[in-house]
């Protein structure tokens, strides 16, 4: 039986971009395109953001701590973080699905 993986990872960007959550939906939203190479989301979430998706080595606890007293939770600031990893996530499987879909 074969699995339809963009199937998954659309429900996947549809779940973590959508619902209810500690965060608004469209903040969630706005990370997920930001960590796909989108516009930058407002301070303080933008530099946890951006390192979490381009290189997740430099996030620092400051800008967690900064994103934790912005969003008034550490609930919150673990939404941010894992609504970041998984926009990375995304682009990263999107391109590899173009890749394969390309002629040989």
């Amino acid at each position: 039986m074969a699995t339809d993986h963009r199937a998954r990872a659309a429900a996947l960007r549809a779940k973590a971009g959508g619902g209810t959550g500690e965060t608004e939906a469209a903040l969630r939203q706005a990370i997920l395109a930001r960590a796909a190479g989108g516009p930058a989301v407002a301070a303080p979430c933008e530099a946890l953001v951006a390192d979490v998706a381009d290189a997740s080595w430099r996030v620092t606890d400051a800008e967690v701590a900064a994103v934790r007293t912005a969003a008034g939770s550490d609930k919150a600031a673990f939404e941010v973080v894992m609504t970041a990893a998984i926009g990375a996530a995304l682009l990263r499987f999107d391109r590899a699905m173009e890749a394969a879909d390309a002629p040989r």
